[in-house]
């Protein structure tokens, strides 16, 4: 068994899905994760875990060395942080804290990779979302995505950390261009490749209702943003969404590892 393997399995042994929205966590939540059609193994990583209220999904990077353990140091760095909920003080549930959460995920990849010379220059994306009840702080480095889908409206909370998004935002192409471009997947940002990793923030209030989609690039580079709206807005529990969105990625190629989480936020219970 590989490093990551047996990383992930330790996390994934208190991995809590379906039905078992509770903690922290203001409804459902459910992932899938597929090495997809052209990918000999998965380099990608994934977690819930109510109790902490965290959704956790990282993409090790591909042509880079070891990106499963990259993947999986950032994934349990996280879970592994200090307990939000033992904490007293408001500032430490801030955005800054998170980041400071995803820092330490980007030096500990860097310190495994400086104790074993294999696994230099191994790296990977990380989107997390940290919820406490309706409040939803959420950061993420790389092209790993965070949408939001409320009152029928698909919108992405996150900007990829990519070669194309910095085309598209200087006007040099359109995102259909990008889409097609070889470039759309080069990083400029991304964990275990410097010791200083800039990371991007947010918090909003969520609303009953709301869902949440976590995903990596292996979806994303598969399926249209229109075609994510329309899955994510259909009738269906968290597990059903996330495996519909999967297994859409793979008719349309697979040609990365795919992943999805996603979350529902819980309407009142009308009284009978």
């Amino acid at each position: 068994m590989s490093d990551a393997v047996a990383v992930f399995e330790s996390a994934a042994a208190s991995l809590l899905t379906e039905g078992q929205g509770a903690g922290c966590l203001p409804g459902d939540a459910a992932g899938v994760s597929d090495a997809g059609r052209c990918r000999a193994h998965n380099e990608d990583a994934w977690l819930i875990d109510p109790g902490l209220g965290l959704l956790l999904l990282a993409d090790g990077m591909g042509g880079y060395n070891a990106g499963e353990i990259a993947s999986a140091i950032a994934i349990e760095t996280l879970r592994r942080s200090p307990d939000p909920t033992d904490v007293t003080d408001q500032e430490a549930l801030s955005c800054a804290r998170l980041a400071d959460r995803v820092e330490a995920a980007n030096l500990a990849i860097l310190a495994a990779a400086a104790r074993r010379p294999e696994c230099l220059g191994m790296g990977t994306t990380l989107v997390v979302a940290w919820l406490s009840g309706i409040h939803l702080r959420y950061a993420h480095v790389g092209d790993s995505r965070l949408y939001l889908m409320r009152d029928s409206v698909l919108t992405l909370l996150t900007r990829d950390h990519s070669v194309g998004q910095a085309m598209i935002d200087a006007g040099l192409a359109d995102a259909q261009a990008v889409r097609q471009s070889r470039m759309r997947g080069v990083l400029t940002r991304a964990l275990g490749v410097e010791p200083g990793v800039q990371v991007d923030c947010a918090e909003l209030l969520l609303r009953p209702g709301d869902r949440l989609l976590l995903c990596s690039d292996g979806l994303t580079d598969m399926v249209a943003d229109r075609a994510i709206g329309e899955i994510l807005g259909a009738a269906g529990s968290p597990a059903d969404l996330a495996q519909r969105l999967l297994d859409r990625a793979l008719r349309l190629g697979g040609h990365d590892n795919v992943t999805a989480i996603v979350l529902e936020v819980a309407r009142p219970v009308t009284p009978v």
